[in-house]
């Protein structure tokens, strides 16, 4: 070190001088350039102490620094930040918006489909073929302010407009068409939750109140005769969960829904020939729904076996009358008759649909395997004319399927197959499948659709239906075979 290097020299200077002192001017001139060399030395190093000083001040008003990254120093990796460090930056950036941002969720998809159409009767005025492209887009939010409120709403695509008003509310495709003109965008939700934590009493798990037009609560207990998927329903409902036995090998839930939604408002007062001439034209759904869920573990399986069974009632109050049944002069009967009497009613004037749904899960080998059966009554049905008798069986629905594996990761697929029986009369067509038999009641065939992951987000999944009409002859119904078959690549984001 230089410090050693300069004791070392001022001891040799002293000893030099103390013996010898009678040295000659040839030694006295090499001791001065050694003075002079330990002279350049020690400004050298006072300019580094300086610097090393600078540098310090540097730090220490900087405060911590990350360590280089990969590419950095000695290929050093960059530690995690915290989330403390993180939050404080986030909020420094936006801000204070960062507060908007916490626990909002953003999602959607994006469906390309090819509907490929066929019609076999012989008959001359059969559907014509078609073969359609056509695509889906989805997106929203959704924003949780606490562990009892939350608002959302998204977007979506939708054919079928007359008037700017949506016509079909059980499909939001849109098909490649209309010379490359822009398509259309609705809003497919705009809801509030609310799910008081006071509620929480006893075996009650949770109450949930939902206003606006969200998801369709009453799927859980029902299959596609009754609800299209794309079907959104506006108003209020409520639900509680209840959790009735809790046990190492036994478990049994419950649920109870209630919903009062919107299906028609008009200030127009009914036409004098309905049934209820002194009341506005507004039409409703009221409807409840409850289910019993008992879960219990085998020996032979590694996961518990699942039931479901769900009782459900739906009152459409005025759905058939005063053209509570058409948009913007388009008729979404769909199957319902519409042949006699006034044209501003259908055939059957109420719907009060009663159903009951059963599915049961099991997992052999942990392999995801359900089976379900699911019947419907409308009791309300209440034919005018001779209709009632010409159309057999046309008050009752039913179904039966079987689905196995899961699409949720990559690698994952799944296959289902469901027989649909679907009276004229038995439910609203409105709001049934709408791929099966261009969604009309009066039908029954089979559907059969496979699906697989090609990656977490993406699916391919390939769909085929063949449906024939009931009652072939009955007003004008033509006796042919609807084949279709449909190909969907789905993102998810």
């Amino acid at each position: 070190m230089k410090f050693n290097r300069v004791i070392a020299a001022f001891s040799l200077i002293a000893v030099l001088f103390s013996t010898t002192a009678w040295a000659d001017v040839d030694q006295v001139a090499v001791l001065s350039k050694v003075v002079d060399d330990l002279k350049k030395e020690l400004g050298e190093m006072k300019q580094t102490v300086v610097k090393q000083d600078e540098k310090i001040r540097s730090l220490e008003i900087k405060g911590p620094q990350t360590p280089p990254s990969v590419e950095g120093a000695q290929g050093l990796a960059t530690p995690p930040m915290s989330d403390t460090e993180f939050n404080e930056r986030l909020s420094t950036a936006l801000g204070g918006a960062s507060k908007w941002l916490k626990d909002l969720k953003f999602g959607g998809d994006l469906r390309l489909r090819y509907d490929g159409q066929d019609y076999t009767s012989g008959n001359p005025g059969e559907t014509d073929a078609r073969n359609r492209f056509r695509f889906r887009v989805r997106y929203g939010f959704e924003k949780t302010f606490s562990d009892q409120m939350k608002v959302g709403f998204s977007l979506t695509t939708a054919d079928g407009q007359v008037g700017g008003t949506s016509t079909d509310p059980t499909s939001s495709n849109q098909t490649l068409t209309n010379l490359f003109n822009y398509k259309n965008v609705w809003f497919d939700k705009a809801y509030a939750t609310y799910t008081p934590n006071w509620a929480k009493i006893g075996p009650v798990e949770k109450l949930e109140v939902t206003a606006g037009k969200a998801n369709n609560p009453f799927e859980i207990g029902s299959s596609e005769i009754i609800w299209d998927r794309d079907v959104k329903p506006e108003g209020v409902y409520e639900k509680i969960n209840v959790n009735l036995i809790d046990s190492d090998n036994f478990d049994l839930k419950g649920y109870l829904l209630a919903g009062q939604y919107v299906l028609m408002e008009s200030s127009a007062l009914a036409s004098p020939n309905s049934l209820n001439a002194a009341t506005t034209g507004d039409s409703e759904l009221w409807a409840i729904q409850g289910g019993l869920n008992p879960v219990f573990y085998t020996p032979f399986l590694e996961r518990p076996v699942d039931f479901l069974t769900a009782f459900s009632y739906y009152n459409y109050m005025n759905y058939g009358q005063n053209n509570n049944f058409t948009l913007g002069g388009t008729s979404l009967a769909r199957g319902n008759p519409n042949v006699s009497g006034p044209t501003s009613q259908l055939d059957t004037r109420e719907f009060q649909v009663v159903e009951t749904y059963n599915e049961i899960a099991i997992y052999p080998y942990g392999f995801p395997t359900r089976f379900f059966v699911d019947i419907a009554d409308n009791v309300g049905a209440s034919p005018i004319g001779n209709q009632g008798g010409t159309i057999l069986h046309s008050d009752f629905a039913w179904a039966l399927g079987t689905r196995l594996g899961s699409v949720n990761k990559k690698g994952d697929w799944e296959a289902r197959y469901e027989y649909r029986y679907i009276g004229a009369n038995a439910v609203v067509g409105a709001f049934s499948d709408s791929d099966f038999g261009n969604g009309y009641a009066g039908k029954q065939g089979s559907v059969l659709k496979l699906s697989y992951c090609i990656t977490d987000s993406l699916i391919f999944s390939c769909s085929g239906y063949l449906v024939d009409n009931l009652n072939a002859g009955t007003a004008g119904v033509i006796d042919e075979t609807q084949r279709r078959l449909q190909v969907d690549l789905l993102w998810k984001f």
